[in-house]
């Protein structure tokens, strides 16, 4: 929910933009730029362009790099070129790069040519990074000075550079040496109240946490979660300062992250590029078909097992009245199994070499699991057959679907993992389908070997 707009007014805003446009730019002044993505990912895209072209530059420049792709494309064929590149030039380096990089190529290399120097110089070192790296999140302005400089020198000059803009931080002054190495850190406040006449090397805190730039991103907004992190440094193989990873970058990251493993585990194949709202459905459908297809080929199976013990059924009809009790219940313990590991490989408390551990925990577990619901499971079956033998079978196979939906719910992510796969790739669909075979199997097996047949 956005935090400075309540909903009911964003509603308002939304169904006056639509009946008038030319009284917009009275109520725009009131709202807060960073609620404007949620504001336009609720109208169709013809609406959100003109809405856009009619923001002052500064408002747009906030949130212009989070925008999805296929608004930007049309912010480029629409916005006249020269105001394009002044919002563009408005931007920090960091978020510039992401813009770019977003971009097709022919419209990256526009973009690129009609810069000017001094920002296509701070945004040129980020662009040779994957944006999906510590490289490509790092910010380059930075408030960096010779650690040999006395501290008012550097106070003086951080604060006449801060004043002008120079900096997209404001957290940590970063003492290098002649050679550009880093080699400490100190927080700004520190450094206000720190002796003027000393050097920076001896108010410096020397020992800091870097990462290459090659890092992904998730691993570094993992480091920066685990230790409290408002900035993350960024250091070459000779540990030369490149830039730093800042905080609101991390958390842009995690939702990022946490919004794809989502949409994997739900089944989409690719990351939908518009908002749902106003998503075309066509665009629904080819994102969801594959998956959908391929699940549907796999449930067949189900049938192939349920025809091949046609004789067990034939003796016990009333097997068939359990299927759906057994086959989702076994699903559901795979899922919440999935879903554990999945989330703890993502914050590093669980890593491919716990495979064993997570196995024998998820075994207990599973059996534990298993014995709560195996009485129910027993009563519901007694009470709507009155067969004492078949109730027996739906209670031991509900203990032994629960067990094998709990193993390989926790096993697949981490086998996922070991072939360099994500582990929500694992998805939720996938998982019941291959539970509900293996359900069914082992149900039918057990009704064979109780049976006799």
């Amino acid at each position: 929910m956005v935090e400075r707009v309540k909903a009911a007014e964003i509603k308002r805003v939304i169904e006056f933009i639509r009946k008038e446009k030319k009284e917009v730019k009275l109520l725009l002044r009131k709202l807060d730029p960073k609620d404007f993505p949620f504001i336009l990912g609720r109208l169709p895209k013809e609406e959100v362009l003109e809405l856009i072209l009619l923001l002052p530059d500064d408002v747009i420049k906030d949130f212009i790099a989070k925008l999805p792709l296929e608004v930007l494309l049309g912010i480029l064929t629409s916005m006249d070129r020269g105001r394009l590149v002044r919002i563009a030039s408005m931007l920090p380096a960091d978020e510039l790069s992401d813009l770019i990089g977003k971009l097709p190529i022919q419209h990256r290399r526009i973009l690129l040519k009609e810069l000017p120097a001094f920002k296509l110089e701070e945004v040129k070192p980020l662009l040779g990074y994957s944006p999906t790296t510590a490289g490509g999140l790092m910010t380059n302005r930075i408030p960096r000075f010779f650690e040999n400089l006395r501290v008012e020198q550097v106070v003086n000059e951080y604060v006449a550079r801060f004043k002008l803009e120079e900096y997209d931080t404001s957290n940590y002054v970063y003492a290098i040496d002649d050679k550009g190495r880093l080699t400490g850190a100190i927080d700004v406040k520190e450094l206000l109240l720190t002796p003027r006449n000393k050097q920076l090397k001896e108010v410096v805190r020397p020992q800091l946490r870097v990462v290459r730039p090659d890092v992904d991103q998730e691993e570094v907004a993992k480091i920066m979660a685990r230790y409290d992190l408002s900035e993350l440094p960024v250091v070459d193989a000779d540990n030369k300062l490149l830039g730093v990873v800042t905080l609101d970058d991390a958390v842009d990251v995690i939702i990022n992250e946490s919004s794809e493993d989502l949409i994997k585990f739900g089944g989409f194949t690719q990351k939908p590029i518009a908002p749902y709202l106003t998503a075309k459905t066509v665009e629904l459908v080819k994102k969801r078909a594959t998956w959908l297809t391929l699940l549907c080929l796999l449930e067949a199976i189900t049938a192939t097992v349920v025809s091949r013990f046609e004789f067990v059924i034939s003796t016990m009809a009333a097997l068939t009245f359990f299927l759906p009790l057994i086959i989702d219940t076994g699903g559901n313990s795979g899922s919440q199994a999935s879903s554990f590991v999945i989330r703890s490989l993502a914050v590093g408390e669980v890593t491919l070499y716990d495979a064993l551990k997570v196995l024998m925990k998820e075994s207990l577990t599973s059996v534990g699991l298993g014995l709560m619901v195996s009485p129910l499971a027993f009563a519901v079956s007694l009470l709507v057959t009155r067969e004492l033998l078949l109730s027996f079978i739906v209670a031991a196979a509900m203990i032994l679907v629960v067990f094998i939906g709990g193993v390989i719910g926790s096993l697949l992510p981490i086998l996922a993992a070991k072939l360099r796969i994500d582990p929500a790739t694992v998805s939720s669909p996938l998982l019941t389908t291959i539970v509900d075979i293996v359900g069914l199997l082992t149900y039918f097996t057990l009704a064979l070997l109780v049976l006799k047949l």
